[in-house]
């Protein structure tokens, strides 16, 4: 993949998507409405999945993603990751990779355009912080 943004922004985009998910992760689980493999595990599969899946969506979403691009560019930008996101959740589920218990594909569809706008939010940010100094 080449590469089009430094590695500070790969870096804490990275964990910030990793403190992000883990704050999520602990209203649903508490709310029991979806998880990886089996409730209320953190197991070896379970965390290839965290420390695997989330850093590598983060690094695609965040270089391909069309920064100097009129706005409408950006929006369509967000909705495909967004359906791909659907796409995989959907096939993940049918592999027996996750389960939903109080969740769906249609909140999933809801949340994911606005955890890719944050994450981008986020690589601004970053950038501002570095003009700044």
């Amino acid at each position: 993949m080449k590469k089009h943004l430094r590695g500070i922004e790969y870096y804490a985009s990275i964990f910030w998507g990793l403190f992000f998910s883990n704050l999520a992760d602990r209203f649903t689980d508490k709310h029991d409405m979806y998880g990886f493999f089996g409730p209320y595990f953190i197991d070896l599969k379970t965390l290839l999945i965290i420390v695997g899946i989330y850093p590598a969506a983060t690094m695609l979403i965040i270089n391909w993603f069309p920064f100097n691009r009129s706005i409408a560019k950006k929006i369509m930008y967000i909705l495909f990751w967004s359906l791909f996101s659907i796409l995989f959740e959907w096939l993940s589920i049918n592999a027996g990779f996750l389960y939903h218990h109080k969740w769906n594909l249609w909140l999933s569809a809801a949340t994911y355009p606005i955890i890719y706008f944050l994450l981008i939010a986020n690589v601004k940010f970053i950038h501002w912080l570095e003009k700044r100094n």
